[in-house]
């Protein structure tokens, strides 16, 4: 019983997880398209921390969702259907996360740029 509680207590925070690692890409991207001027530190620390954590736990707490899925999760009823629809699922996933990623990265680029600037002045 225990370990079932565990398991869905994982479950629970992977898709928080996932949650707050959409939520902090897609701010990426929105800060670095309208943030008028430059955009300060604080605000490209918290979503760059928030992003990179939110991906750990979302790999970490995958891992031991794909470990107990058989025990767990499996539906009889969707048969070995689920397995394709997994598979889609996490295509679609995977792209969101790159999209998400470049805003990220790129936030990160222009924070770094704008210090880079800061310091020649």
């Amino acid at each position: 019983m225990i370990e079932a509680l565990l398991v869905m207590m994982n479950n629970y925070f992977h898709d928080l997880a996932v949650a707050f690692l959409f939520a902090s890409c897609l701010l990426s991207h929105v800060v670095v398209g309208h943030w008028p001027g430059k955009i300060p530190d604080r605000v490209a620390a918290i979503l760059l921390r928030t992003a990179w954590g939110s991906l750990i736990w979302v790999l970490a707490g995958g891992a031991v969702r794909v470990w107990f899925y058989r025990e767990y999760e499996w539906l009889p009823k969707a048969g070995t259907a689920q397995i394709p629809a997994l598979g889609v699922k996490h295509m679609v996933l995977f792209a969101l996360t790159a999209w998400g990623f470049y805003g990220v990265l790129k936030l990160k680029r222009m924070t770094k740029e704008d210090r880079g600037a800061g310091e020649k002045v």
